[in-house]
């Protein structure tokens, strides 16, 4: 359910040119189609990426591999130096998470709730939320009372900061939950 889309990033340091980082993650296009409804400009990346890679083991080693592999001129070494990392680190996150049902199944039932935000860059709770809602999750109901309980509080000590964000996180609530996202996924639905 839902078409996932899987985004490489590599970005290179102008400082001497080398490898700062490459970032294997994942978009899931139906989860930005009900965020639009609440977020109207998705244009920030965090806000885009649903999941991103938390698999970090190995990735700072690798990065000094591979510039030292620039210090010896060969571009085509340095290239396959990047592509090894990409094939080691980044295709097998894509692979472990190819379904929405399966990040649904192996983070957001099985990792800790206060490390979601670990996984799920920006709006967490949101994008959570509706991937508990697609895949009917059977935790979904307590994590969504959880979160108003959370985000109550906060109205409660600072009204003037949270009660905007509070009415448009029960408006996102009453529209998950009244099913009136179903009219502009189903196209993601059917595929």
């Amino acid at each position: 359910m839902g078409e996932l889309t899987y985004i490489l990033s590599i970005h290179l340091s102008s400082k001497g040119i080398s490898l700062s980082y490459v970032y294997g993650d994942i978009m899931i296009n139906s989860v930005n189609k009900i965020l639009k409804q609440f977020i109207p400009d998705l244009s920030d990346n965090n806000e885009l990426i649903t999941l991103k890679n938390c698999d970090i083991d190995g990735k700072q080693e690798d990065f000094k591999k591979i510039n030292e592999q620039l210090k010896t001129k060969n571009t085509g070494d340095y290239i396959m130096a990047i592509m090894d990392h990409i094939k080691k680190i980044d295709l097998p996150f894509f692979n472990k998470y190819h379904t929405m049902e399966t990040i649904n199944q192996k983070i957001i039932n099985k990792v800790p709730e206060e490390d979601y935000f670990e996984w799920f860059p920006g709006v967490a709770i949101f994008k959570v939320l509706i991937i508990m809602k697609l895949c009917d999750n059977s935790k979904y109901e307590e994590y969504k009372n959880k979160r108003v309980k959370v985000y109550l509080s906060f109205v409660e000590k600072q009204p003037a900061l949270y009660r905007e964000d509070y009415t448009t996180f029960l408006s996102f609530l009453d529209y998950l939950d009244s099913g009136s996202y179903l009219k502009i996924i189903e196209k993601d639905i059917m595929d």
